[in-house]
């Protein structure tokens, strides 16, 4: 798990655990990710990810019914068609306490770098900061200060 890392075990990052569905539908046409106080992710062949709950507490990636009630109920808010639920994951997924990824390289370990910490917007917020990241590791272009893991390692390493 990342918090066992010993180069970025510094990083303020917390556990949250999250459930997802995977449900089917032959009605819900669609190619983009839906995001309305849940998500829905197009996987193909009628299959759709609907998630995520989050959970402060639980430190173990398990599902719950308390979890799936809250997934249903929202999802039974956002459409109105018929669907079937396919399986319930559970996951614990890194957030940081500012609430914004971490992406960069390690200040004294040029050859360490990180892309984590997406949180609870991660299917939304994935995308986008894979292209910056990459354009970073390979164009040598700046990261956003917003994300830039330098702000964390300003307190930690002298430059």
């Amino acid at each position: 798990m990342w918090i066992k890392n010993p180069l970025f075990n510094y990083l303020p990052m917390k556990s949250s655990h999250g459930e997802t569905l995977v449900i089917e539908s032959e009605e819900l046409r669609f190619e983009d990710v839906i995001s309305k106080n849940l998500f829905i992710l197009p996987l193909g062949n009628n299959l759709f990810r609907v998630g995520a709950t989050y959970n402060w507490d639980l430190q173990e990636p398990i599902t719950t019914e308390l979890g799936k009630a809250d997934l249903v109920e929202r999802l039974e808010n956002l459409i109105d068609c018929q669907y079937k639920i396919i399986s319930h994951q559970a996951g614990i997924r890194p957030t940081v306490s500012d609430r914004r990824p971490i992406l960069g390289v390690h200040s004294t370990k040029k050859n360490a770098f990180i892309f984590n910490g997406l949180g609870t917007k991660g299917v939304m917020l994935a995308p986008y900061y894979a292209e910056h990241f990459v354009n970073f590791f390979l164009d040598n272009a700046a990261l956003d200060a917003e994300v830039n893991i330098q702000r964390f390692e300003k307190r930690f390493f002298k430059s």
